[in-house]
């Protein structure tokens, strides 16, 4: 009888056993990660600040893995134009598609010269994220709204820097300029001149590796600049005083002025520092 009671209790230790390991299992595979079902995504593209698109701007979309975003899953581009939301529907290929890594729709809207780009990453199809998705896009700056914010944060901060200035007169006028200096580098100047029939001019230049930048007429800080030169030289935006944009004419001129007076404040900064 004892005998036959040992091997009862080892039997139901032996079932809970296996019980326990299969209950396990199963916990595991409910955890289990999983991808959405389907192979299309469905969403669409809003602008956190609501604006009209010009015609002929680009929208492409695209499904990556977080870890590989230079790698699409798949990819496709739309003509877009007028008032987001814009709607999409993306096709992928299921095969390509892992339930253990993490997935977003990243969409890049390009209008002209700006450049929208995603707030905040967008999951789909893994680690409970489904097939349907909202993509908010935040406005990029354009090259031409970084150049003008950078000369600005230049011209605010010349008065920690290094000045040289001078004075010389010309067959009708009499001109003072001041230049400011970093390293040993001019990067600003700024040109007064006053006529001797009446009347004054100022114009103030911001410098890049021995470049201008930007120049505006009249000069002070509140000015709005009036043309910007990329780092090749090219120009990213002009303005008239007015309105509109100057020819090139203009340009050409603000330009050869910029050169000379950036000519000028070196050659006066680096003979200082040779005495």
């Amino acid at each position: 009888m004892r005998n036959h009671w040992i091997a009862a209790v080892a039997a139901l230790a032996l079932l809970g056993g296996c019980n326990s390991a299969d209950q396990q299992a199963a916990g595991q595979q409910a955890a289990a990660p999983g991808v959405a079902s389907g192979s299309t995504i469905t969403g669409k593209v809003t602008l956190r600040e609501p604006m009209p698109i010009g015609a002929g701007a680009k929208l492409d979309v695209k499904l990556v893995d977080v870890a590989e975003p230079g790698l699409p899953v798949a990819e496709k581009a739309f003509d877009v134009s007028g008032a987001p939301p814009y709607t999409f529907s993306l096709d992928f290929d299921r095969s390509k598609v892992s339930a253990g890594r993490t997935y977003v729709v990243n969409a890049l809207l390009i209008d002209g010269p700006r450049r929208f780009v995603p707030a905040l990453n967008s999951p789909v199809l893994t680690h409970g994220a489904g097939t349907s998705v909202e993509v908010v896009l935040n406005t990029e700056a354009t090259p031409a709204e970084k150049l003008a914010d950078e000369c600005g944060k230049l011209e605010n901060h010349i008065g920690g820097m290094k000045t040289v200035n001078g004075t010389y007169t010309t067959e009708d006028s009499s001109v003072g300029w001041d230049a400011f200096a970093q390293g040993g580098t001019v990067r600003y100047v700024r040109v007064n001149t006053d006529f001797d029939k009446g009347g004054h001019t100022s114009a103030n230049y911001a410098y890049k590796d021995g470049q201008p930048m930007c120049a505006k007429q009249p000069g002070g800080i509140k000015a709005k600049w009036n043309v910007g030169w990329g780092d090749g030289g090219d120009v990213l935006f002009s303005n008239k005083a007015g309105g509109g944009e100057l020819d090139e004419a203009a340009i050409a001129e603000f330009r050869e002025a910029a050169m000379k007076a950036l000519a000028m404040a070196q050659a006066k900064l680096d003979a200082g520092r040779k005495k």
